[in-house]
């Protein structure tokens, strides 16, 4: 099979994406300027001290820099002794709250001193090295950033620059939906609703039930893949004349679920709901984007959606970024990235707070 990985690197953020036989398959943001909680990946290394017991055998342990985790199963000894542990789940972002991360105890390894993160890759170079034994080509969209993938991986993947394969596919499209919740398929659309409990998926459209249901059921697990969407999904068709309707889409569905890898899923009842379970190491492309507020985009979100415009404007004159003064404190805390950009364009940046502008602001170039 040819797979190609997208590499779209740009201001505040990296996005990646995984084409298969010409067709984007999954969608992954793999440097973000955000919570930096959700950089915090399955696999890594802490030392953590234990904090206090839970009924259940469980504990909270702190693992530096004031971030908690519950360790499930605690193993016995004295609350307030470091423990070496590894990230099972990180941090995940819920309406209105974060779910705290999940860690293992290490028995084979020594703790440190003092709890503290034990030094691994970049998410973005770990992400680079998994990818560089499954892709056969890596597309950047500049020379810096296929000499960024090269600084990590060498040879081993040939790289090539080309923006206009990276503009064609759309990322921009996809983050809205992603915000949106709202994903159109043949006739029909989906809309995907954040809970704390699950994610709930709702099938509507026009015409035939059993020809839409068949549609959606095609196209949901593409959609769980594309955006990493794992733990608890259920999904609610639309409602089937018979019991042998109710399993043609079961057919459909089990069929597509192929693609997930692991997943457990239950028979469609009469009422047309049925229940996916893919398991979960972090959040979602969704919850990346939103954050703790689904359906609209966040403070950090924002601030990289300004700083991407104003990578991509045109002109010769120097840039002024005006936004909503929230938006501008968040930037003016990552001077690197403005230094970056004003590098990249070659002329100043100013940041223009301004409480009378939505959305994530504009960008006003200077005529020279």
């Amino acid at each position: 099979m040819t797979r190609k990985l997208l590499w779209d690197a740009g201001a505040g953020e990296i996005r990646a994406g995984l084409v298969e036989k010409g067709v984007l398959t999954e969608f992954r943001l793999v440097r973000l300027r955000r919570w930096e909680r959700m950089l915090i990946a399955a696999g890594e290394r802490y030392t953590a001290r234990i904090k206090e017991k839970l009924p259940g055998g469980s504990a909270l342990v702190t693992i530096g820099a004031g971030e908690e985790a519950v360790l499930d199963p605690c193993p016995p000894g004295p609350e307030g002794r470091l423990i070496a542990v590894e990230m099972v789940r990180s941090p995940i972002p819920e309406p209105g709250r974060w779910k705290r991360a999940k860690v293992r105890v290490l028995a084979d390894a020594t703790p440190s001193a003092e709890p503290c993160w034990h030094q691994s890759p970049e998410p973005w170079e770990a992400f680079l090295m998994r990818a560089k034994g499954e892709v056969s080509e890596i597309i950047c969209p500049t020379l810096q950033a296929a000499h960024d993938v090269r600084s990590v991986i060498g040879d081993a993947v040939p790289t090539r620059i080309d923006p206009e394969a990276i503009s064609e596919t759309d990322f921009d499209g996809l983050i809205d939906c992603a915000v949106s919740g709202e994903y159109p398929f043949p006739r029909g659309m989906l809309a995907i609703d954040r809970t704390r409990a699950m994610t709930m998926i709702d099938v509507d459209g026009v015409g035939d039930p059993l020809s839409l249901n068949r549609a959606a059921a095609t196209a949901i697990p593409r959609l769980l893949r594309l955006f990493d969407i794992g733990g608890p999904v259920a999904i609610d068709f639309i409602s089937m004349r018979s019991k042998a309707d109710r399993a043609a889409v079961d057919a459909v569905l089990s069929d597509a679920c192929a693609s997930l890898g692991l997943v457990e899923k239950t028979a469609i009842n009469g009422f047309g709901l049925c229940q996916i379970i893919r398991p979960r190491s972090g959040p979602s492309v969704p919850e990346l984007l939103c954050g703790t507020t689904p359906g609209r985009l966040s403070l950090e979100s924002r601030a990289i959606a300004l700083l991407r415009e104003a990578e991509r404007s045109q002109g010769r004159g120097p840039r002024q970024l005006v936004a909503p003064p929230a938006i501008i404190d968040l930037i003016r805390t990552w001077p690197e990235e403005t230094l970056a950009l004003q590098s990249a364009l070659g002329v100043a940046i100013e940041l223009v707070p301004d409480a009378s502008v939505t959305g994530y602001g504009h960008i006003h170039v200077h005529q020279s």
